[in-house]
């Protein structure tokens, strides 16, 4: 093969070899790009149902409004947590001179529980057993959650 040829064939390899890690560098900036982008806009919303416990007691009383027993349980629940966009704007139109545009993480929907609790104590702190040492309770509890307006 002549020098000149091997020369330009050289170049060629190396001027192809260069524009592959251009595009590389460049398509995988655009990558990471998109990808912070998703976690931001994940983030933004990030409104979700969690587990959770609670610590109950419930109290029973009689027609004098005395303390019969006194029941007690941990129990699991679901909550909603996270955060939801909301922002704040100077404007000539409002008279406070601000636009507000907040979103909450609350309930979108919610479940009605029957509870068991087994732990029962008379007034003055005596463990209860048998029928009288349980008390059924009723809670809500969310079942869905997602940013709403807030306020609403």
């Amino acid at each position: 093969m002549p020098k000149k040829m091997t020369s330009n064939f050289a170049n060629y390899l190396l001027i192809t070899w260069y524009t592959f890690l251009l595009i590389n560098q460049v398509c995988s900036r655009e990558q990471n790009e998109v990808e912070v982008a998703e976690v931001v806009a994940a983030m933004k919303d990030a409104c979700e149902t969690l587990p959770s416990t609670i610590q109950v007691t419930k109290e029973e009383y009689d027609d004098l409004g005395n303390v019969v027993r006194s029941c007690e349980g941990t129990i699991g629940v679901t909550k909603c947590e996270g955060t939801c966009t909301s922002q704040i704007q100077p404007s000539v139109v409002t008279p406070t001179g601000f636009l507000k545009d907040c979103h909450c993480c609350r309930e979108t929907w919610m479940r009605q529980r029957e509870i068991l609790l087994t732990d029962c104590y008379t007034q003055d702190g005596k463990r209860i057993f048998g029928q009288q040492g349980t008390m059924v309770i009723h809670l809500k509890e969310p079942e869905a959650c997602a940013c709403h307006k807030c306020g609403l």
